[in-house]
């Protein structure tokens, strides 16, 4: 009882005082008449009774023909998509920049490690390390003697301007009783849509020849080439 009439005493000047958003009526009266919300403000992003909000005027027959004063009506509302967060776009390559493959035949046995070293537009260089035992010597431009065999080989392409490219190639390997370097250097030369020139030239060095001194072969070619 007590409780009660301390109640009464200290809340009554509370709630005769009006409140900041209806000044002209008091408080309890505010709240009462929907004025008034004595719901706390919502700060996250997403707030968990946002699909519900007060009807615009003209949105509905009730809000229409509500008398004025009355609690407007509700109507509900679309949440918004979860999924507003932007990420940042990775990429990646088509193909990987590296491999590692193994082989074999009735002239060589091996295994190589390749990397493409640069990837750009106009350059491409790949590089290739290996080992392996020969069987035929000789063969596919190998060593002069069987047994184990360390190789390595470097490919470039090169654009030039629009209409040119340049590629070289050289494989190396090394065995016991000499090395054998095998290079070729191609230009591809689009003089027209349908006609191109290419030019190729191939050298190939074999440390064991001239009975020992070294010998280096040479080889070139010129064609024109339609394309249909």
């Amino acid at each position: 009882m007590f409780a009660s009439w301390w109640l009464a005493v200290v809340g009554l000047p509370v709630f005769m005082q009006p409140l900041p958003e209806a000044p002209a009526v008091p408080a309890a009266v505010a709240v009462a008449s929907g004025q008034v919300s004595l719901r706390q403000p919502c700060l996250r992003l997403a707030c968990a009774d946002g699909e519900w909000m007060a009807s615009r005027p003209g949105a509905s027959a009730l809000a229409r023909t509500s008398a004025p004063g009355a609690i407007p009506a509700i109507e509900p509302q679309r949440l918004p998509r979860l999924a507003t967060r932007r990420y940042i776009g990775l990429s990646s390559p088509a193909s990987r920049r590296d491999w590692f493959y193994s082989t074999g035949g009735a002239a060589l046995v091996d295994t190589r490690y390749g990397l493409e070293a640069v990837r750009s537009r106009h350059t491409q260089v790949q590089i290739e390390l290996g080992t392996g035992y020969r069987l035929q010597p000789y063969a596919n431009y190998g060593t002069a003697a069987q047994g184990p065999v360390a190789s390595g080989q470097l490919r470039l392409s090169q654009r030039l301007g629009e209409r040119a490219e340049l590629n070289q190639q050289v494989r190396v390997e090394r065995g016991r009783e000499n090395a054998f370097v095998r290079q070729t250097i191609g230009l591809d030369l689009q003089l027209d849509p349908q006609w191109s020139l290419l030019g190729d030239l191939e050298l190939r060095h074999d440390s064991a020849g001239n009975g020992g001194d070294g010998r280096t072969d040479r080889e070139g070619s010129v064609r024109l080439h339609y394309a249909f």
